[in-house]
């Protein structure tokens, strides 16, 4: 079992103070917990040498062509496997419509003519138009899944019975009644942003929420499954200085806030990260 097997890259957070929170799609903070899971890493490995290799597709997109169900990536919400040395920014991670409240379902078909594509009419979505990352996962039922994601957005679409067609394709909008119509409205509404802004910066939906404790909790068990104790925790996030002066005090404040931040991103990392499935997309 090699290092980084074990240990994944953790640019996501590398990066940014230990104190201020992250901000990123629910999606996002899924995968990051899921990524960091022992035995997601174990059941990755075993499957690696099975998988198909991406295709890279002329209009900058990736396409994933699966042969076959992943029993073992649908147990974790996903569709298929995803590295887990790879974080949110980096990774292409397609999880399972039926967990991702945001999933959007959509009607793909073909372009009419070749200046569509450029000159297209305001009711009608040229994926290839839009100049951000976009990811294509054909599944061995015969669906494509789409997605579209950054630091700050992410964009699952999928349709069930698409055209034969590549990456130059049109998107018509499906959305009714059904469960989680609202999450899917927050998507559609992302979709449109994201075409309408040309590829500028998006803003997250919604009000911002803190995600301080989210981020610590990423850092705590990063430096736990390097070797690191609770007093190590403490100081990478409250400071050296302070812990050393406080930690062992009579309240015992710093260590039993770290015992909580520590049991609660095991949580997460275990099977609670499907909780931020169903929350806001944003």
């Amino acid at each position: 079992m090699s290092d980084s097997a074990q240990q994944p890259s953790t640019g996501a957070t590398a990066d940014h103070s230990k104190k201020s929170g992250l901000r990123m799609p629910n999606a996002a903070w899924a995968w990051e917990h899921l990524r960091r899971n022992p035995d997601y890493q174990r059941d990755y490995r075993r499957a690696r040498a099975g998988r198909q290799r991406p295709v890279h597709l002329s209009t900058g997109a990736t396409l994933i062509r699966e042969r076959r169900r992943w029993p073992d990536a649908e147990k974790w919400g996903l569709l298929t496997f995803s590295d887990p040395d790879q974080s949110a920014l980096d990774a292409d991670v397609f999880w399972s419509p039926s967990l991702l409240a945001g999933s959007l379902p959509v009607r793909l078909y073909p372009l009419k003519d070749e200046k569509s594509a450029v000159n297209s009419c305001h009711n009608e979505i040229v994926l290839s138009a839009i100049p951000t990352r976009r990811a294509l996962l054909e599944t061995v039922d015969g669906a494509r899944h789409t997605l579209m994601r950054g630091q700050r957005f992410w964009v699952q679409l999928y349709c069930e019975t698409p055209a034969s067609l590549g990456d130059s394709g049109c998107v018509g909008l499906k959305i009714n009644g059904a469960k989680y119509y609202k999450r899917r409205l927050d998507t559609a509404d992302q979709l449109l942003s994201l075409y309408q802004s040309t590829g500028g910066k998006l803003s997250l939906i919604g009000r911002s929420k803190d995600t301080t404790r989210l981020t610590q909790g990423l850092i705590a068990y990063d430096i736990e499954q390097s070797g690191g104790t609770h007093r190590d925790i403490a100081m990478a996030i409250y400071g050296r200085d302070l812990i050393a002066k406080e930690w062992g005090s009579p309240g015992r404040y710093y260590e039993d806030w770290t015992r909580r931040l520590v049991n609660r991103v095991h949580s997460l990392v275990n099977s609670g990260y499907k909780e931020f499935l169903t929350k806001k997309t944003l």
